[in-house]
């Protein structure tokens, strides 16, 4: 539920006056739309408050101009920053933009979109996938870290994952494992989602 969770976070804060934009490269709107409704996150609530960056169109925006699209999703953005002024801002993903953007030089380019990230003076929600075998990019030197290795950027990192519970239940649960300037728990909580998500202690 990384996508719900970061949308939810979105939706709170708009219905109380903050604004966000929810970039989504995996979804369409209609779709994610549908999602959240069902989940009790009515779009209505914060309409004024809460935009959903339509990828599809901006790439075919993207296709007529000579302008790489990374750097075309980058100046789109930052338009929205100023005439919307959103302090919040959701990429989902960054497994699905590597791929959309043609990253060739992983490093740098994210290091760019990173440093991009900041100059934008909000608060920037990436998601991203854990490498989950010894297969994947820097799994045996970092297990349980991103494929990508840009954990070393951001300023704070949640974990989230399944865990069994018994011998047929399955247990959402929550980490957090970086958060600069603050003391924080490493410990790994319950969360779970019942008209809306808390998060609990974890239940053996």
């Amino acid at each position: 539920m990384k996508s719900s969770l970061s949308y939810a976070i979105l939706h709170e804060n708009a219905s109380r006056g903050m604004r966000g934009i929810y970039v989504s490269l995996e979804q369409h709107t209609s779709i994610l739309l549908y999602q959240m409704n069902r989940l009790g996150y009515d779009k209505g609530v914060s309409l004024e408050n809460l935009s959903i960056l339509d990828l599809a169109a901006l790439r075919t925006k993207a296709k007529e101009s000579e302008t790489p699209w990374i750097d075309f999703f980058k100046m789109y953005a930052s338009g929205l920053r100023k005439t919307f002024g959103f302090r919040l801002l959701v990429l989902d993903s960054l497994d699905a933009l590597e791929i959309l953007a043609r990253v060739r030089n992983y490093m740098n380019d994210i290091f760019g979109l990173f440093s991009w990230l900041r100059d934008l003076d909000c608060t920037a929600i990436v998601i991203g996938e854990l490498a989950s075998s010894s297969s994947d990019r820097g799994a045996q030197e970092h297990p349980g870290f991103s494929r990508q290795r840009e954990d070393y950027l951001a300023d704070g990192i949640m974990h989230l994952k399944l865990e069994k519970q018994g011998e047929f239940g399955m247990q959402r649960r929550l980490r957090i494992v970086k958060m600069r300037g603050t003391n924080h728990s490493t410990s790994y909580h319950a969360i779970v989602f019942d008209k809306g998500f808390r998060v609990t202690q974890v239940v053996s």
